[in-house]
């Protein structure tokens, strides 16, 4: 599989990385890799998130398609 540099912007800091990967989707997981933890929520997690204002977000595919440069 071919791959292509990406430049993945830090939208908090504007601190860019140069990442080689072969999509979009590699290369954000390997910068988020980095930077987040991720698990299951348990229902404490929900029950203490929810009572403090967090509301549930849905992960959509709101990305444009990338593009050939």
């Amino acid at each position: 599989m071919s791959t292509r540099i990406y430049v993945v912007t830090d939208q908090e800091s504007q601190a860019k990385r140069l990442i080689r990967a072969s999509s979009q989707a590699q290369a954000i997981r390997h910068v988020a890799q980095s930077r987040f933890d991720i698990q299951a929520a348990s229902q404490d997690d929900l029950v203490k998130l929810l009572a403090a204002g967090q509301a549930v977000e849905s992960a959509t595919q709101a990305t444009e398609p990338e593009t050939a440069t």
